[in-house]
């Protein structure tokens, strides 16, 4: 009796700790956490080709919780938004930290067409992001 009790203990204790997880997603493929004008920003880059979006988040001092997030799955180019999901592809070439802002380089593929190098920045204000650009690099 008592072997049987440990051994469903035993089985239901490494049960739970498989089905333990971590609560980053599966297409999550980087995250780094920077200083941008005095702020902690933690950017989220997903994998491009199952979850095309990148993530910047503002993060409070001492308890790092998110003050403000900003999602992008589009690309704001000139007079058109450029969608990252709707596109032949697009991949994230580099991430640029500045003082003020945050740089990355897109390499957007056309559904019709060539491709192009954008690069956006997303300047950090205060506790806030500011507009979110891209242009041709």
């Amino acid at each position: 009796m008592t072997r049987s009790l440990c051994f469903f203990l035993l089985a239901f204790i490494v049960r739970s700790a498989l089905a333990e997880t971590t609560g980053v997603p599966a297409s999550v493929s980087q995250v780094q956490t920077e200083t941008v004008n005095g702020q902690v920003v933690r950017i989220v880059q997903h994998n491009m080709e199952i979850n095309p979006i990148i993530q910047f988040e503002i993060l409070s001092r001492p308890d790092f919780e998110p003050i403000q997030t900003l999602t992008a799955g589009e690309l704001p180019y000139g007079s058109e938004t450029l969608s990252l999901k709707d596109s032949s592809g697009a991949f994230v070439e580099e991430v640029i930290v500045e003082d003020t802002h945050i740089s990355i380089v897109f390499e957007y593929f056309f559904i019709e067409g060539p491709s192009a190098l954008l690069e956006c920045q997303l300047p950090v204000i205060g506790k806030h992001f500011g507009p979110f650009q891209c242009g041709k690099k």
